[in-house]
């Protein structure tokens, strides 16, 4: 029996790589469940039909952690497979917005929240990119970025809406290349603070400007590290936020005691499924992932 993570979608490979050093956790690329075994899911709703039928398969005789990161107005949320996936297994999440709705939309129970961390790159290099957005494309974001490109000609930007840095040595090549990373929400309301975009762009030094999000929590913890504007004033100075080491170690105060107790409490849970002893633990980090160098890094 052990704890374990799995990713299904490529962007949060680094996610699951940091926390699998952090907590010395399994990451599995052979998918094999045993007996008691608890995965920690990355990138679940890409998944959702395999890890129901394999879990059929096994008569639940090993269970999930689903690290939702699908905001309110996402597709997957129309996905029998997924929901039926969430309501079967136990849901974290990364933000309060989706936690509601998913309580009052699907009757499912987020038991804890989680936070996107990832490698802190202390490599120094031109920031040739005064502004710099990478997303998906959507109506908003292409006319929006148009409309910035025309009113700052004497400003170099880089923009991706076509998902040409999926892997992740070449987004931080990218971001480490920038000065300013833009924050632009992909739904229109109901929209969760983009934490794993401004969180990546933060570890590499840039610094981010952001429309607030609806989550008027989130902007107020992250006041500290984004500038909040609903007006992109691309000339006007920024000072100087907090750095990423900052910001881990106010998400980690946040989030990690109610996520570590929830995982343990589970494990244990399954452990006595079993009828055999607990061999695997939550233990507290014993690698300080956010000081690894760039060479460390897997892809995304």
């Amino acid at each position: 029996m052990a704890i374990k993570i799995i990713c299904g979608h490529s962007v949060f490979n680094e996610n699951a790589l940091v926390m699998s050093k952090k907590y010395k956790w399994t990451l599995e690329t052979d998918f094999d469940p045993q007996k008691g075994d608890l995965y920690i899911v990355f990138g679940g709703h890409e998944l959702a039909h395999q890890l129901l039928e394999i879990q059929f398969k096994k008569n639940s005789s090993f269970g999930y952690i689903l690290f939702n990161s699908e905001q309110i107005h996402s597709q997957f949320f129309k996905n029998k497979y997924y929901i039926s996936l969430m309501k079967r297994n136990i849901v974290f999440d990364y933000n309060a917005l989706t936690t509601e709705y998913l309580k009052k939309t699907f009757e499912i129970r987020v038991l804890s929240h989680f936070y996107f961390e990832f490698m802190r790159f202390t490599q120094e290099s031109v920031r040739e990119y005064d502004v710099t957005f990478i997303g998906t494309r959507s109506v908003k974001r292409d006319t929006l970025l148009q409309e910035l490109k025309s009113k700052y000609p004497h400003l170099n930007f880089y923009i991706d809406l076509e998902w040409k840095h999926a892997n992740a040595q070449s987004l931080t090549d990218i971001l480490h290349k920038s000065k300013l990373v833009l924050n632009i929400p992909y739904y229109e309301k109901d929209h969760a603070l983009e934490t794993h975009r401004i969180n990546k762009a933060i570890a590499c030094g840039c610094q981010v400007m952001s429309i607030p999000s609806s989550d008027e929590d989130a902007n107020d913890f992250y006041k500290d590290y984004v500038h909040f504007t609903d007006t992109f004033d691309l000339d006007a100075p920024l000072e100087p936020k907090q750095n990423y080491g900052h910001l881990i170690q106010s998400l980690s105060q946040k989030f990690n005691p109610p996520m570590l107790f929830m995982i343990e409490h589970i494990q244990k849970k399954f452990s006595s499924i079993s009828n055999e002893p607990s061999t695997e633990m939550v233990q507290q980090p014993t690698t300080d992932t956010g000081c690894m160098s760039s060479h460390e890094e897997t892809k995304e």
